[in-house]
């Protein structure tokens, strides 16, 4: 009899355990993701902009931006990857650290870095 309780506890603390590897996955998982948002994206006021979004939608949600410039830089992945010249527009949000750098290229937004300055 001691071994059937022993075996069904045992039982009761692997599936609180895998309940629980489930749960921490799903956590990371929602982490990435919300990094992931943050990484290609920013608000202006109420309204986001992301990657992909056009140059002009870009004007119209955040207005010029405080500063830009110019570089080259690498886009794509993989083997796709070539430099190219891109455009860097600079907004910073009133009250915050942090400056945001919105990568353009043929009129869209293809990144969005933020920087310490």
């Amino acid at each position: 009899m001691s071994k059937s309780c022993n075996k069904s506890g045992q039982e009761a603390v692997e599936r609180r355990l895998r309940g629980l590897a489930i749960v921490l996955l799903l956590v990371l998982i929602l982490l990435l993701q919300i990094e992931s948002v943050e990484a290609d994206s920013f608000r202006c006021g109420q309204k986001l902009v992301r990657s992909g979004d056009d140059q002009s939608e870009l004007l119209r949600i955040c207005g010029d931006p405080i500063r830009k410039d110019s570089a080259q830089e690498r886009v794509g992945s993989g083997s796709n990857q070539k430099t190219v010249k891109v455009h860097r527009w600079y907004y910073k949000n009133s009250g915050r650290k942090l400056e945001r750098v919105v990568m353009l290229y043929q009129g869209k937004i293809i990144a969005v870095r933020t920087t310490g300055r």
